[in-house]
């Protein structure tokens, strides 16, 4: 028996037709389950809202009449079923990623309805230091900036940021430097140009670091002085040379706004997910960091401080370890990227936890989206009011009328 069985909560050996009663023992919940043919050999692993429903559909017997299937007949060849509880889209989503990779090492990437989060990538300190984007994310060493939602997004971050600071925008130009011609953007005054050595690579690279910290985020000091230099400028009536720099703060500005939703250093990937928990008194909470992901229990509803604690004490002990990279590294990173930019319905609470967070910014966030995650505070319990209390010593009703 393989070892990935293990990661099942439940088990129904099956002699297909499914019979009523054979189906009657599977749940009808949320969760990820697979079926085996002979020696528990995996089939097929599928999600579904209602197991027992979609497992209907997969193993009953069909109508005579019905369309030929254009598959293979599963009632012919499953032997058993096997399935994981889930209580929301998350967790599902979570529990097949980490059965299909133990099930089919080599092939669970294929199955996967996402992808790997895009980041934007540059390490300042190479031979010939460039920005690019990647899915590959803490792959090597440098700077990783994101998630952003889509390729474009990185594409457009990157170009804000050779923009600003006029870098080199074409990477075989660059590897020739300082032997490579003159390019268009040097001949308009907008890149620094150390392909034909008019700035040594030495200098370009210092250069790649101030931009390298733009992109991580420190963009205030460097908006600061270009807005000086601007001013200057313009003092100067050198206005050709103020428009120039007025359009690399205008790219700045476009930084803020393709990072405003996520993109920070892959260091800050660190949220608190705030899931449905299966009723309207509960929450599932999962701990992210960069590609790990962990699940931190249930929050009870009402929100009581102490258990707001206990998960901020959980993420302060997970981010004081070291991180752990394996094979799943990167898609970890992108289910989780995937609901940070999802519809606010499915992506419940997914918010970025930074050391001075509190357990009032948690309450916050969970309360705003306690609607989508289905919880409610139990209604008071009406008191029934006896007879005798209605009633005054003399036998009347406290309004003065006569009892019935």
């Amino acid at each position: 028996m393989g070892e990935w069985i293990k990661g099942f909560d439940g088990r129904l050996d099956v002699s297909p037709p499914l019979s009523d009663e054979q189906l009657g023992q599977v749940p009808a919940r949320r969760g990820v389950f697979a079926l085996l043919g002979e020696g528990d050999v995996p089939i097929v692993l599928l999600t579904g809202a209602d197991i027992r429903s979609r497992l209907r559909g997969r193993l009953s017997e069909p109508e005579q009449d019905g369309p030929r299937r254009k598959t293979v007949d599963l009632r012919a060849v499953t032997r058993a079923v096997l399935w994981k509880l889930a209580h929301s889209h998350f967790e599902t989503d979570w529990r097949y990623l980490e059965l299909a990779r133990r099930i089919w090492p080599d092939a669970y990437a294929e199955l996967l309805p996402y992808r790997p989060a895009w980041f934007v990538h540059v390490n300042p300190g190479e031979q010939f230091p460039y920005f690019a984007r990647t899915r590959d994310a803490g792959a090597e060493e440098g700077l990783y900036v994101g998630p952003f939602a889509d390729g474009r997004s990185a594409d457009r971050f990157i170009a804000g940021i050779q923009d600003a600071f006029n870098l080199c925008r074409d990477y075989r130009c660059l590897r020739q430097s300082p032997n490579a011609p003159r390019c268009s953007y040097a001949q308009m005054g907008r890149c620094l140009s150390p392909c034909d050595g008019t700035i040594s690579m030495d200098a370009y690279r210092r250069v790649m670091g101030e931009a390298a910290a733009v992109a991580a985020g420190g963009r205030d000091a460097f908006r600061e002085k270009l807005t000086a230099r601007m001013k200057q400028s313009a003092g100067e009536l050198a206005f050709e040379r103020a428009a120039a720099i007025k359009l690399r703060l205008e790219r700045l500005a476009e930084l803020d706004r393709l990072a405003r939703a996520a993109a920070e250093p892959l260091e800050a990937f660190r949220y608190i997910l705030v899931q449905q928990g299966g009723s309207t008194r509960r929450a599932s909470v999962f701990l992210a960091r960069q590609g790990e992901i962990h699940a931190a229990g249930s929050l009870e509803y009402p929100l009581k401080p102490a258990q707001l604690r206990r998960v901020l004490s959980r993420m302060e002990s997970l981010d004081a370890r070291a991180v752990k990279r394996d094979a799943a590294y990167a898609w970890r990173l992108g289910l989780v990227a995937s609901y940070l930019f999802c519809g606010a319905a499915r992506r419940g609470v997914a918010m970025r936890w930074r050391a001075e967070t509190t357990e009032d910014h948690l309450a916050d966030a969970i309360e705003s989206a306690a609607s989508h995650l289905k919880l409610r505070a139990p209604k008071p319990r009406k008191k029934k009011a006896s007879k005798q209390a209605d009633k005054g010593a003399d036998g009347k009703t406290q309004d003065g009328a006569g009892g019935t």
